[in-house]
């Protein structure tokens, strides 16, 4: 709309957004309410009223003496012959003899001000005077403020309590997933390795975090909606969240995997996304130069083993979260470290993957230790339901290396690693009667040729008790073993003049649980819950004896696990026996001077201060109402809508039934003209 020839243009309202902003402009100006300006020193207040037809009350000095042409609504200029209307006198007349008062109190508001929307009053120039909107407070809502600011209070960096105990997450483990195209409902329900499998896992880590930080309405620090997070005077354990990767060519990984596997997989994953966009197998193995002593390689099993565009920054992120442990428990800070990562790694041995698995994640975060803090032995205790064959296959050649080490050779090639497994003989990898497999599930071996390796099987039971009595009877050999294989190292080591240092590592794998699925228990041989708690327990026992060189250290890997009840529970049934009471002060972010002796030698706490637990907190009905409560729709009130309502609408499902795709509906339109018989006729002439 143009302004009249040599006339000062219109005014126009302030600019709002979108369509209906335009609309409300134009209808600004069509009802001729333009506002005029504010009296001097007067402040832009929602109390200030909008005069109408300012124009006769305020003239701005440019426009006095010169008349305006008043505008008509279609925007023209009116008649010259139309007479100026005249404003009649009314009750706000007597404040003044020209019948043009003061400007009203601040403290009221005119009637347009009341009336129009918020998107109207933007369009008139008018300031929005809404107030904040708070949502009402929930328990929700007072849980997760409360938790997001104990978080940022706590587990920064530097934590600011003292704690025994780390857990290490990394979001990057979420980016490996089956992605082949076309594959059919039955093959992807075997494929239970997901990324959900991390999500119920740190359910569990809430959850004892929760009930072993006493946060619960029952507890002695229950949450408050006004409480202080920076007054707790504990922390059950530390959450750290890395985004800390370990390359794959690393020295800690290619002195396990060898550089040509490393360079292999690396290459499997950076192509994985082409392969699989053109339809094709990403498992296939690339044609490179292996030598002349390589034999050929092996082919990938595809129903336990896959690849994606993001597999190589999650193997990577799973690696680096399991080095972050490794340093945690070497620190002045916890000494017991569970490490919730994917994909599990036990059954990959130095060059070949298997059983979901593509690297050994316990195996490179033991060669961490050793490049990195001294390591000098490690044990590892897997008490997954499935035996892991890459981890001692792993441990095996490892040792045998050591045994043939010379002087000259690497400090990493003299090293021991002693492996201990609880597992299912008739499951996977032996389930097909394979007699290899059978026999390395079965070895026991201790300190004979540099080798320290002990199988225990599980055993089927029928009532708690007889449970609990083949843990005291058959299982716990495992730890008695371990400790012998310990203390032996560390006098060994001690003879030579050498200052030990061990750790032990645990393989933490949930599928032997009572609440795993079907599938993974087909031999009937599961572990009640408490089973993660007890063992777990006696391991910290074990690792906070004297003359092992142990120290405490204690650092746990996730393996397996794969239905989300399983994981949660026993997730929160580990953290339960590896979390100790907070009765220790931390000054500065380290500990205090006294934790040491005079020799710099950390001194081990006493036992007293293993945290005690309650077998009824993952009882099945708490476990349900557990799992109801996160399965509940988020009642968090929203707030309300102020802006107009929409002239749009959204389709109901029935109305999207019902709709036809164009194109099917072209193609279908096409065939019967095809099949018709009537004769066609020529095409209608283009419009003029």
């Amino acid at each position: 709309m143009s302004s009249p020839p040599n006339a000062a243009p219109p005014r126009r309202a302030a600019p709002a957004s979108g369509d209906d902003a335009q609309s409300l402009s134009q209808l600004s100006l069509s009802l001729s309410l333009t506002p005029g300006p504010r009296s001097p020193g007067l402040p832009a207040s929602p109390s200030t009223p909008l005069p109408l037809n300012a124009s006769s009350r305020h003239a701005s000095p440019s426009s006095r003496g010169t008349p305006t042409p008043s505008l008509s609504p279609s925007g023209r200029e009116s008649r010259a012959g139309t007479p100026t209307l005249v404003r009649k006198a009314s009750m706000n007349s007597l404040h003044s003899a020209n019948g043009v008062g003061p400007s009203r109190s601040l403290s009221r508001r005119s009637s347009l001000g009341q009336v129009v929307s918020p998107g109207l009053r933007a369009s008139f120039g008018m300031p929005s005077f809404e107030p904040e909107w708070r949502p009402p407070l929930t328990p929700s809502s007072v849980a997760s403020g409360h938790f997001k600011d104990e978080l940022e209070a706590h587990h920064g960096p530097v934590s600011t309590l003292h704690t025994e105990t780390v857990v290490i997450l990394n979001d990057a483990v979420y980016g490996h997933r089956f992605s082949r195209p076309r594959t059919p409902k039955s093959a992807l329900s075997t494929i239970v390795e997901r990324p959900e499998r991390i999500k119920a896992g740190v359910l569990g880590v809430s959850t004892a975090y929760v009930r072993l930080g006493e946060r619960h309405s029952d507890g002695a620090l229950p949450i408050q909606p006004k409480g202080n997070v920076h007054l707790l005077p504990s922390i059950p354990f530390r959450i750290h969240k890395t985004d800390r990767r370990l390359p794959l060519l690393s020295p800690a990984v290619t002195n396990v995997h060898g550089t040509k596997w490393m360079e292999e997989l690396k290459t499997m994953c950076e192509s994985a996304e082409e392969v699989l966009a053109r339809g094709g197998k990403e498992l296939q193995r690339p044609t490179i130069t292996r030598g002349q002593d390589h034999a050929a390689p092996e082919k990938l099993h595809e129903g336990d083993l896959y690849l994606c565009p993001e597999s190589l920054d999650a193997i990577e992120g799973a690696l680096g979260a399991v080095c972050e442990g490794v340093d945690a428990v070497f620190s002045a800070g916890p000494r017991r470290a569970f490490v919730a990562v994917r994909p599990p790694g036990h059954h990959c041995s130095d060059n070949l993957p298997s059983g979901f698995c593509w690297v050994n994640n316990v195996h490179v975060g033991i060669m961490h230790g050793i490049l990195n803090h001294g390591l000098t032995h490690a044990a590892i205790i897997d008490f997954d339901l499935h035996h892991g064959d890459g981890s001692q296959s792993i441990a095996w050649a490892h040792n045998s290396r050591a045994m043939a080490a010379t002087k000259n050779h690497a400090a990493w090639k003299k090293t021991s690693i002693g492996y201990f497994s609880l597992h299912d003989i008739n499951s996977y990898p032996c389930e097909n009667g394979d007699d290899d497999k059978i026999k390395n599930a079965s070895i026991c071996i201790e300190n004979a040729h540099g080798q320290n390796v002990w199988n225990t099987h599980l055993q089927p039971w029928k009532t708690v008790e007889d449970f609990w009595d083949l843990y005291e009877t058959k299982y716990t050999i495992l730890l008695d073993k371990a400790r012998i294989y310990l203390k032996g190292q560390a006098e060994k080591l001690q003879d030579a003049g050498l200052s030990p240092r061990a750790v032990i590592f645990l393989s933490a794998g949930f599928d032997a649980s009572e609440w795993e699925g079907a599938g993974m228990q087909r031999h009937k041989v599961n572990v009640p819950n408490e089973f993660y708690a007890r063992l777990t327990q006696d391991v910290v026992r074990l690792a906070a004896e004297e003359g092992l060189a142990v120290d405490g250290r204690i650092v746990s890997v996730l393996e397996g696990g794969y239905s989300d009840r399983a994981l949660t529970a026993g997730i929160f049934s580990h953290l339960s026996g590896l979390v100790g009471k907070q009765n220790l002060p931390r000054q500065g972010g380290s500990f205090t001077d006294g934790a040491y002796d005079e020799d710099g030698e950390r001194v081990v706490q006493p036992l007293g201060s293993i945290n005690p637990y309650d077998p009824s907190w993952w009882a099945a009905d708490e476990l349900e109402k557990l799992e109801a409560t996160v399965a509940q729709f988020d009642a968090t009130p929203k707030k309300p809508r102020l802006s107009p309502t929409p002239t749009y609408c959204s389709p109901t499902h029935a109305s999207t039934a019902r709709a036809v795709n164009p194109l099917k509906m072209q193609r279908s339109m096409s065939s019967l003209i095809n099949r018709s018989t009537v004769s066609s006729r020529s095409p209608s002439p283009s419009p003029p």
